[in-house]
């Protein structure tokens, strides 16, 4: 699936695989793939990202969406699976929950807000 070119226009941008470090620049994609923004001009779509991060995907270090006290919760709220849920597709699982939304749910959540990568550190010693 292609996409109509892009460029970012002057977000702080950090990327520290190439040594990018919160500099002020422009960053143009085109098929999928970052280029120079000069070579796509005139015919990309821009965003202004004055004033904001740009970076290749969100980490979050430290969330609570899979330990045992959460799993605990959704063992004591079963009526919350009924009031929100997401349902499966060819391409997707379900999810449920509002208090104490499922990992897939809450999954789903991260990753339309741009997030690639997030850490429960609350994991059960087993």
């Amino acid at each position: 699936m292609r996409h109509e070119p892009l460029i970012i226009k002057g977000g702080y941008v950090i990327d520290p695989l190439n040594k990018v470090n919160c500099e002020v620049m422009d960053i143009g994609i085109a098929n999928g793939k970052i280029v120079d923004p000069s070579t796509i001009e005139g015919k990309a779509k821009v965003i202004d990202a004055k004033g904001k991060l740009v970076m290749p995907g969100g980490v979050d270090l430290h969330t609570h969406v899979a330990g045992p006290k959460f799993n605990a919760g959704r063992i004591m709220t079963p009526y919350d699976h009924r009031r929100s849920w997401i349902r499966a597709t060819l391409t997707s699982r379900s999810g449920v929950g509002l208090t104490v939304p499922s990992t897939t749910f809450i999954g789903y959540r991260y990753a339309q807000m741009g997030w690639t990568t997030i850490v429960e550190p609350a994991t059960p010693a087993l």
